[in-house]
């Protein structure tokens, strides 16, 4: 069992606070991404639940047990790092079973654990080679074969994959992803990735400035996301949030933008006459036809982005810009005038000034 409850975590640095009353909850057996830029706290929050910092304030529980005080080593956890951390002195076999041999398991049993685990990830015919002699890709699944053969509580992941190329970064993650679904190990993984998030996570944390901003089922805050800061952090190509203002039209809101096209939001937002608003649609809601039309927005493309599978318009609207994103290819190009038709039933609706969702009223 490997449940893990953050309650209410501050974290301090002198004068400078990093993180601001994280509370968290994570089911045992839960693959949980913490996602956020540079400098949200996102890894010193992972090495607050190894131990390897301490907590200015609030308590770290592992299976029901206030951890808080207790060392990295008696936490029933393993880290995977983003360097790799591997002995080069050492195979790959001795650095698979090193903790194993330091906590005094009989050779036997070591080898026997070890054999299990490269088979699991393919590294059998790996086991006698020093680091230097593998690539990027085998070096982290020897990383991650090292804290399987421990059988942890939780496994943690911090940054795995920023030091492997494209094509590696998306072989490794799957892999991942396979060794917890056959594993069952509760994991927390950190990365600035929001593929990675997406793909991997079956809850996601998004982090800013050291607090969290929400936390839920990947597409739940994809799809529901609490204010712009998740909207856009969210998703590629990036939500487009346009300025406008809100109108009502016989008891129903629309919004104006800047180049004067009204768009309808439908009833039952709290929205008022004249607020100040952000109209988010995300590329894919937004359909896309040839010449000027009315009940669209007229723009001219800008770029088109065409990589194969997919296909990204950027466009200029009169003072704004947005992106749509299609799976099939059109015949269309840079110059050309065309009409954006947001899907309005996937329109969000957020305030101006404070960035926080507005939302239909429920019986709405």
């Amino acid at each position: 069992m490997g449940s893990v409850s953050l309650h209410n975590i501050n974290k301090s640095f002198k004068a400078v606070d990093v993180i601001h009353d994280v509370a968290l909850e994570i089911e045992d057996g839960e693959f949980c991404v913490l996602i956020g830029p540079s400098g949200s706290g996102k890894s010193t929050l992972l090495r607050i639940i190894a131990g390897l910092e301490e907590v200015t304030t609030g308590t770290v529980s592992i299976n029901g047990k206030d951890v808080t005080e207790l060392p990295p080593k008696q936490r029933d956890i393993a880290m995977v790092f983003q360097t790799y951390a591997l002995y080069p002195q050492m195979t790959v076999a001795e650095n698979m079973g090193f903790a194993l041999k330091l906590a005094g398991m009989p050779k036997a049993q070591i080898a026997e654990k070890v054999r299990q685990t490269a088979r699991m990830l393919e590294l059998e015919p790996l086991l006698e080679r020093l680091p230097k002699a593998l690539s990027g890709g085998q070096r982290q699944r020897v990383s991650m074969g090292r804290a399987i053969v421990r059988d942890p509580s939780v496994f943690l992941f911090d940054e795995p994959l920023s030091n492997l190329d494209a094509k590696l970064r998306v072989q490794v993650r799957g892999e991942i992803a396979d060794l917890h679904r056959r594993l069952g190990t509760t994991s927390i993984y950190v990365t600035h990735d929001q593929v990675e998030a997406m793909t991997l996570g079956q809850k996601i944390v998004v982090l800013r400035d050291g607090r969290v901003e929400q936390a839920g089922p990947p597409l739940t805050l994809y799809n529901d996301p609490i204010n712009t800061f998740v909207a856009s952090f969210l998703g590629t190509p990036s939500i487009n949030l346009i300025e406008a203002c809100v109108e009502m039209r016989g008891g129903e809101a629309a919004a104006r933008l800047p180049d004067g096209a009204l768009l309808p939001l439908g009833s039952g937002h709290d929205c008022r006459e004249g607020q100040a608003i952000l109209y988010g649609i995300r590329p894919e809601h937004v359909g896309i036809v040839a010449g000027g039309q009315e009940g669209g927005i007229t723009a001219t493309i800008h770029a088109v982005e065409n990589t194969g599978s997919d296909m990204v318009i950027l466009s200029d609207a009169q003072g704004f810009r947005v992106s749509a994103a299609f799976k099939e290819q059109r015949p269309l190009e840079p110059g050309q005038t065309v009409t954006l038709i947001p899907d309005h039933s996937k329109v969000r609706v957020f305030d101006a000034g404070s960035g926080k969702r507005i939302r239909r009223h429920e019986n709405s």
